[in-house]
């Protein structure tokens, strides 16, 4: 069988599909992968055969027999519906997926942080593929302090990056006068299992790769959302009881620093956000993995 694989943009969604897809050939199925050039490397070393063409040539020329799809990217969303086979989507976070929809959805979103649930989609865990042997970030040496992750500041120049940057560098100023220990990283791709397991916390945007990170090694969150997306995000954190979201008023002005202080101490000392995590983190080791969805993809085209 023919499968074919298309990411979007955004470094996570893309990884999640290469483990799909790495269990697909596992599995005996021919397997082409469509990236962003960013990405081609990381689809490379998975041991995957990437598609320097666009979604849409590359899937007129190759006919495949099944497609699997990132239905946040306009190309991808495009070739699945050209196509004319069975088509897999990746069930979005927050954002509303592009039409048209997929024979099936894959759910990657643990169920209690699911705002509304899709009706026979295939739950699957959130994971993410990781590249062997790549040496992870400088962790700060082991002590009996808990260890707070702090990711997504933006490296833009616009004016409301460089305001959510300061907010950023206030939350580490925070954590850092709190005598716990201080984690900053930079980009969008992580070695996860390897950093955050010594961590009780993660400070972020509200990015889907992060939160999903988190979720799985059961540390609580902070949320510091930059649009209503990643608000959304928060405030299902929230409801959850794993997490924190600054609120329209506190990002709208220059939050005090005892008011950051408070929100992270209380997630890494107090309230019930820190046992909540944990118990996500169990619940989200029992869900299937993406092997296990090998033989229900492969009836589709039967």
């Amino acid at each position: 069988m023919r499968v074919l694989f298309s990411g979007g943009l955004g470094m996570p969604a893309v990884l999640r599909l290469v483990l799909l897809a790495r269990a697909m050939q596992a599995a005996g199925n021919e397997v082409r992968f469509c990236c962003p050039a960013r990405a081609r490397h990381r689809v490379v070393r998975a041991g995957l055969v990437p598609v320097l063409a666009g979604p849409r040539q590359f899937g007129r020329a190759w006919r495949p027999d099944l497609v699997v799809h990132d239905p946040l990217c306009p190309d991808s969303a495009a070739m699945a519906a050209e196509s004319g086979v069975p088509t897999i989507g990746y069930l979005p976070y927050a954002r509303p997926p592009l039409s048209p929809r997929p024979t099936v959805w894959i759910d990657p979103c643990p169920p209690p942080l699911r705002e509304r649930p899709e009706p026979g989609a295939w739950q699957v865990r959130c994971d993410a593929w990781e590249l062997p042997g790549r040496p992870a970030p400088r962790l700060p040496a082991l002590a009996l302090t808990p260890r707070v992750c702090v990711t997504g500041a933006p490296a833009g120049s616009r004016p409301e990056d460089r305001r959510r940057a300061r907010l950023f560098r206030r939350v580490a100023e925070g954590v850092e006068s709190l005598g716990l220990q201080l984690l900053e990283l930079t980009g969008d791709d992580h070695p996860w299992s390897l950093l955050l397991p010594g961590c009780v916390a993660v400070v972020h945007g509200g990015d889907e790769g992060v939160v999903y990170a988190a979720a799985r090694f059961g540390v609580s969150q902070l949320v510091l959302p930059a649009g209503e997306d990643e608000r959304r995000a928060g405030a299902r954190l929230e409801q959850a009881g794993i997490g924190r979201c600054l609120s329209d008023d506190e990002l709208a002005g220059d939050p005090s620093m005892l008011r950051l202080r408070f929100h992270v101490a209380e997630l890494v000392n107090g309230g019930r956000a820190l046992p909540e995590a944990v118990r996500l983190g169990l619940a989200v080791a029992r869900m299937p993995q993406p092997a296990d969805l090998v033989a229900d993809i492969e009836a589709l085209v039967r």
